[in-house]
């Protein structure tokens, strides 16, 4: 208590610790481990501890000790994933704070100087030493008499793991209703509240692994970017007789906490082609070739040559991270670089159903999946199309795939879109256009419907249209538009609900520790009128924004994003299930790369890129890392769900078409296939390959 904030002592230690690149120590005082714990990542480096300091002393101005203090305890780490000093009573003793006696409660206190392994289930020993200091400092300052002293140094330890009622730990989706309640019952949600979510347990596991998997794996394919610290072994973690001392690791280990699995470890001997790590609970495993062997890093798109030899990856006493896999070999991981998201909903009612904001909440909070606006390349290619379809445009119109050319007085040279493959292949029909994202056809699309009409249609879909700039075709190709995961989760809704904006939620019902009601959701369905029910009052009807009919072209129109041989999300095949339907999206060099797919039942968007807008590296797009989340999502979140075959809605028509032209076919004709058509709009046996499209092409853009 007798401080400012700042330790300038214990910051002139790391200071040095800096320079000489070693790991020995961590924040000082309680204000600067609490401004460490909730502003910044873990790494010591001399910007963060400026940062800290500053936060520090804007604490210490703002709260008293005992706020400060209060904070502290209830936002630490204990071990055992109990974070907050309730939450670690329920834990080890399975009661609330105020019905522990002091031995316990001074075991809990000793817990946060080594959460991982000075608990008193990893490390007894050291916890029982750490409690009996706490209960020596007590005495001392008079917080308890001598006879209670003796009492609580003489008990044994009564801790066990306690397991808390929770299905499934999701901070993420967990901070996002906290935050919703606060805005509407204020402190009042702090004095007892059970809430209960729209949350499927089972997606929302099968979300967290499959954001997990994917971007592990990314990592692994970008290779390896070297330890995250060093510890001087041989000066500070030498014990008597010149043994390793694992007390002095594991404490060096403590400012490195596990990410999502990922655990601190610290080189500790290596062999040609194997190594030795010491865990945070001193133990010592072996890391075999299998788990080492993936190419050192260069840069996002290239990696180095394949190493021969463990010494070409680790030195001894480089602190690294570990991860044992699921046969029970520990391998060589490092903490991703590399953000991801996952979105789930109902398409029906809104109801949130799975919902990640990227890799690791405890390490940064900021969820990317609600508060990241990002590029959704040719992720809003199908709202352009939706749009098309209601100004005489029909799937089997035939647009130019050949190169554009936009002069605008805001550039400051001509803007020449172009498409991922690089290739021009000439007319095609506008639904291979979109199962292959065909970017010139997306631009002519605009160009001939006009950017107005495009502007108020996506509207419908829930785009704050204001904030988008009148020459659309610009700012699809230049990526000037920015959208959350669940804004375009929730405009795919409209497609997969067959034409209604429904209002994502995730607060399904709020209650006393009374069992009195204090919140009951009712959502707005996507039904026209809504059919009564045995379970309460009739539900409001959601807003329609496009006809059924448009719907039901849409989806067949994203349906061959995966059903066609070269559509882009053509790998989702392999869950074998045809009411499928999504849409790719990868922007200028590959910074943002997104899935956006559904079921009739469920919509889900994935986006996988850098916090800070750093290209994703060669060879990533929305058919990648994407995709693979999503599919790996799907697989789990569907394996209930029945296969669901469309209705032909009324104002839809099913006509026989000349694949190559796009007209009508004839009856004998051995290339025709079956295409959808807007009943007021079908095709007309003199259509022809767009002659309006091919005046639009200067030589100039061509050759």
């Amino acid at each position: 208590y007798d401080h400012r904030g700042i330790d300038l002592i214990s910051l002139a230690n790391d200071v040095v610790d800096l320079f000489l690149s070693d790991v020995r120590t961590g924040a000082s005082t309680i204000t600067m481990q609490l401004a460490k714990t909730v502003s910044f990542g873990p790494e010591q480096v001399l910007i963060r501890k400026l940062k800290e300091m500053l936060l520090a002393l804007k604490i210490e101005r703002e709260l008293t000790k005992d706020e400060i203090l209060e904070l502290y305890v209830n936002i630490m780490a204990f071990g055992k994933s109990a974070y907050g000093v309730q939450a670690a009573a329920h834990t080890y003793y399975g009661r609330p704070v105020a019905e522990l006696n002091v031995a316990q409660l001074a075991m809990l206190a000793g817990i946060m100087k080594k959460p991982t392994a000075g608990n008193p289930i990893n490390g007894p020993e050291w916890a029982l030493d750490r409690r009996n200091l706490v209960l020596r400092r007590m005495r001392s300052q008079g917080s308890i008499t001598d006879a209670e002293y003796g009492e609580a140094v003489a008990a044994p330890i009564t801790a066990g793991v306690h397991r808390r009622g929770i299905d499934l730990p999701a901070p993420y989706p967990a901070e996002w209703v906290r935050q919703q309640l606060f805005e509407r019952y204020g402190n009042d949600i702090y004095t007892g509240f059970e809430v209960y979510s729209t949350l499927d347990s089972k997606r929302q596991a099968a979300a967290q692994r499959a954001i997990r998997q994917g971007v592990l794996d990314y990592d692994i394919r970008h290779g390896y970017r070297g330890p995250e610290g060093q510890l001087a072994l041989d000066t500070v973690a030498l014990g008597e007789g010149g043994a390793l001392d694992g007390n002095a690791v594991a404490e060096a280990l403590e400012s490195f906490r596990t990410s999502n699995g990922l655990e601190p470890a610290v080189v500790v001997a290596l062999q040609e082609r194997r190594i030795e790590v010491m865990r945070g609970n001193t133990e010592v495993v072996p890391i075999d070739w299998d788990g080492l062997r993936w190419a050192p890093y260069l840069d996002t798109d290239r990696r180095g040559p394949t190493p021969r030899t463990a010494a070409e990856i680790v030195s001894r006493g480089d602190v690294v991270r570990v991860l044992q896999d699921d046969e029970g070999a520990w391998r060589l991981r490092q903490l991703p670089d590399v953000q991801a998201a996952l979105v789930a909903l109902d398409p029906g009612t809104g109801a949130i159903q799975a919902l990640v904001g990227g890799w690791d909440f405890h390490a940064k909070q900021f969820n990317h999946a609600l508060q990241a606006a990002r590029q959704p390349g040719s992720g809003f290619k199908p709202f352009v199309y939706s749009a098309a379809l209601d100004n005489g445009v029909t799937p089997s119109s035939m647009f130019l795939n050949a190169p554009l050319v936009f002069e605008d007085d805001n550039l400051e040279m001509a803007y020449r879109p172009r498409n991922d493959s690089g290739e021009f292949s000439g007319p095609m029909r506008l639904r291979e256009a979109l199962a292959r994202s065909i970017n010139m056809v997306s631009m002519r699309v605009m160009t001939r419907i006009g950017a107005q009409s495009v502007l108020d249609h996506v509207d419908g879909f829930g785009f704050d249209t204001a904030t988008l700039p009148k020459d659309i075709q610009l700012s699809i190709g230049g990526g000037t538009m920015m959208f959350t995961p669940l804004d375009m989760a929730r405009a795919y809704a409209v497609i997969a609900n067959g034409g209604f904006l429904i209002e994502p939620n995730i607060v399904g019902r709020v209650e006393r520790l009374d069992g009195s009601l204090v919140f009951e959701g009712e959502y707005p369905r996507a039904c026209e009128p809504c059919p009564e029910s045995d379970e309460g009052p009739v539900p409001p009807s959601a807003t329609r924004v496009i006809d059924e009919a448009n719907a039901f072209v849409m989806n067949s129109l994203l349906g061959d994003v995966i059903a066609h041989p070269r559509g882009t999300g053509r790998r989702a095949r392999e869950l074998e299930r045809p009411d499928l339907a999504g849409k790719t999206g990868t922007t200028d060099q590959s910074t943002d790369t997104w899935f956006n797919g559904y079921h009739p039942n469920l919509a889900a968007t994935v986006w996988v890129g850098f916090s800070d807008h750093r290209p994703t590296g060669e060879g990533e797009y929305g058919s990648r890392t994407p995709l693979t989340i999503w599919m790996d999502f799907m697989r789990t979140a569907l394996a209930e769900e029945p296969v669901i075959e469309r209705p032909i809605p009324d104002g839809v028509v099913r006509v026989k078409v000349n694949r190559e032209t796009g007209r009508v076919a004839r009856p004998d004709d051995p290339n025709a296939l079956f295409e959808y058509f807007l009943a007021e709009n079908p095709p007309k046996r003199s259509e022809r390959v767009g002659s309006e499209d091919r005046a639009q092409v200067r030589p100039e853009d061509i050759f």
